[in-house]
């Protein structure tokens, strides 16, 4: 082997090293309770019908998502002891959904006695906070028996924060219900979820691996 193989032998183990821990991080991140999680009906259902059905696919975001995920971390731990909170508090709900017991998992990110609070590091603050954050919380309102919580957003560049507060709003909760009908009632029978998330489409592939499955498979005019 030549002085420049070497090199390059080396160069190809240290990016496979690098791809390894980056997919090893984020297998151990990510923390799948159940068959059904609150996340899972309030951001895309139908992404998350295809990462149960095909298994979960990372993509060339990796990288940018465990420095948010960090950060994230970081931030979670410095505000529950500020608040006298607990962070990351696991609890389960159950529905009668056609004819089945079915388990729905969620965790919030804080809880106090009085509320729950959801934190989200973001590159550009939101004028207003985006409705699957909002439905999120909503879940966890009832999920965890609080009257109103708070979505608070962090500029992971600068630290600038905005925050809002959000009481309980039944009409929300209600398309939560609906959402988690469908979702699984479309794993159960096998079938695409009525519903998705039109903002994750018009970025294609680049937002969500599984657009071309789900493009072919339901003819979403995008």
């Amino acid at each position: 082997m030549t002085g420049l193989d070497e090199i390059i032998a080396e160069e190809e183990a240290i990016n496979l090293a690098i791809d390894t821990a980056i997919y090893s991080y984020l297998q151990r991140r990510t923390k799948v309770y159940a068959d059904i999680q609150v996340t899972d009906l309030v951001y895309c259902p139908r992404r998350a019908y295809f990462e149960k059905k095909y298994g979960t696919k990372h993509n060339s975001n990796d990288f940018s998502l465990i420095v948010g995920i960090l950060i994230h971390d970081f931030m979670l731990q410095a505000l529950a002891e500020e608040l006298n909170a607990d962070n990351e508090v696991l609890t389960v709900e159950v529905f009668n959904i056609d004819g089945d017991f079915v388990k729905v998992y969620a965790m919030c990110d804080l809880l106090t006695d009085k509320y729950v609070l959801e934190l989200k590091t973001c590159g550009r603050l939101p004028n207003e906070p985006r409705d699957s954050h909002v439905m999120q919380l909503e879940a966890y309102l009832r999920f965890f028996n609080r009257e109103y919580g708070y979505l608070v957003y962090v500029n992971r560049n600068n630290g600038d924060r905005r925050i809002f507060k959000h009481y309980r709003d039944d009409t929300i909760y209600d398309e939560f219900k609906n959402r988690l009908d469908d979702f699984y009632v479309s794993l159960k029978y096998d079938r695409i979820p009525f519903y998705y998330n039109e903002s994750l489409c018009k970025f294609g592939k680049r937002k969500c691996p599984y657009y071309d499955i789900c493009y072919e498979s339901s003819a979403i005019q995008i």
